[in-house]
């Protein structure tokens, strides 16, 4: 797969730009506090080609990391395609 198809299976739900904490059982909990850069109106990354270098809690997911990132909403896309495969 390439990166352009891994890109194109994402929604834009913007789930996964919300600031996260951890609890003192190392559970990540989803707050709904924002990411600085993401425009909560139509839910996109204002600097999505530089969101890593601007923001260093920024996670590229890849298909590599997507199982390990349980914090992530089960009708994420990614999510959806880690179970199928």
């Amino acid at each position: 797969m390439t990166g352009e198809e891994w890109e194109a299976i994402c929604l834009g739900c913007g789930a996964c730009c919300f600031e996260k904490k951890i609890d003192g059982q190392g559970i990540v909990h989803t707050t709904a506090i924002p990411c600085r850069f993401l425009d909560v109106h139509d839910r996109s990354c204002r600097i999505y080609p530089q969101r890593l270098q601007a923001e260093e809690d920024c996670i590229k997911l890849t298909p590599e990391n997507i199982s390990n990132l349980n914090w992530l909403p089960a009708n994420c896309a990614y999510r959806k395609l880690e179970k199928m495969t």
